[in-house]
Formats: structure tokens, sequence, C-alpha cells
């Protein structure tokens, strides 16, 4: 699988990426969602999985999310936070976010989710 991580804290892109890459996907790194919305504006087919971080600098995951709209961005949505409240776990829903995990959270949880949602690919 290809999947996009997009967090501005580079020690849990770090190791998202380890475990990702030990299970055999192709993993990119971005640390922010104005990045992230450019590369999937530019090649939306490209990756299967996209995982975010909610609260980034210029453009959070939920507006990263928001800008997807309509079918740009047609993979599954994991949504990695320590700062959701329950209304923002709604809206995220609303947005089609498939996976939600807060952080901290155990390798063993990622391995889980990606496993998942690899398993749900539309």
């Amino acid at each position: 699988m290809n999947i996009l991580v997009v967090d501005d804290e580079k020690a849990v892109t770090s190791s998202v990426r380890v475990v990702l890459k030990a299970l055999g996907h192709v993993v990119d790194v971005l640390h922010d969602g104005d990045e992230a919305l450019e590369m999937l504006v530019e090649s939306p087919d490209q990756y299967q999985i996209l995982i975010t971080d909610h609260h980034m600098c210029r453009l959070s995951g939920l507006q990263l999310l928001q800008a997807l709209q309509g079918g740009l961005f047609k993979g599954k949505v994991a949504v990695l936070s320590g700062y959701l409240t329950a209304d923002l776990e709604s809206q995220y829903r609303a947005l089609g976010a498939d996976k939600i995990l807060r952080k901290p959270f155990e390798l063993d949880e990622l391995r889980n989710a990606v496993e998942e949602l690899s398993n749900f690919r539309q």
C-alpha cells in the first residue's frame, strides 16, 4: 500500500514510517497539511491511505479533509491526535475518517489500524 503520513511532529512521522515500512508499505511523509493537500490534488490516486494529525500549523487535518471533499481522495483516512474533542471526532467522522487513534498510541494500534484499512480498501 502507498501511505501518506502528515504530522508536524518529526518524531511521530519517523516512528510511523519505520513501523509501516517494516510491514512492506511505501510511506511518504509530510509535515504540513498544505503540502499534503497540494500532493493529493496533483496525484489523487497515488495513495491508498492517508494518516493525518489534527493540529498542524497552516492547515489542520480537519481542514485537509474538508478540502478533499467531493471525492478528490478516494482512499482510507486515519487521524492521529491527542487533542480531539467529541465534537471534532464527530466532524472527522462526517468527513469520512475511517479510524481515529489518540496520541500517545501504541505501535500495535497503528499496525492494526493500517491492516484493517488495507483490508477494507475501496
